[in-house]
């Protein structure tokens, strides 16, 4: 089965799409662990109440974009060091065939004569 390239924009839009709706979820459970913690605190007045939800929804939603960003970095130094071990690996998988065909090819010559 063929992959889809990296630049398709079919994907592109995809992984968008995935985007947007995993950071939708992360405001919404974010909103529900604010409202879930002014409950706690029932002595809060309306404007305190609505107060504190929106600071405690920013500070939820600040924590998850610095993960986010932590990841997607983590992300990047693993994707390089994995390329950098397979052209590693790539290049003393054909030095080794190479060298085996070139002493493979010198008995043979030396078998013929």
């Amino acid at each position: 089965m063929n992959r889809p390239s990296p630049d398709d924009p079919v994907q592109g839009g995809l992984r968008q799409l995935d985007g947007y709706l995993y950071w939708q979820a992360e405001l919404a459970e974010a909103r529900k662990e604010a409202t879930a913690f002014c409950d706690r605190l029932p002595w809060l007045t309306t404007d305190e109440r609505h107060d504190l939800e929106e600071e405690y929804a920013r500070a939820r939603v600040d924590m998850a974009k610095a993960a986010i960003r932590r990841i997607a970095d983590r992300c990047t130094e693993l994707r390089a060091e994995y390329e950098a071990r397979y052209q590693h690996l790539r290049r003393r998988t054909v030095a080794l065939t190479l060298g085996t065909a070139s002493c493979i090819l010198t008995v043979w010559e030396l078998l013929r004569h």
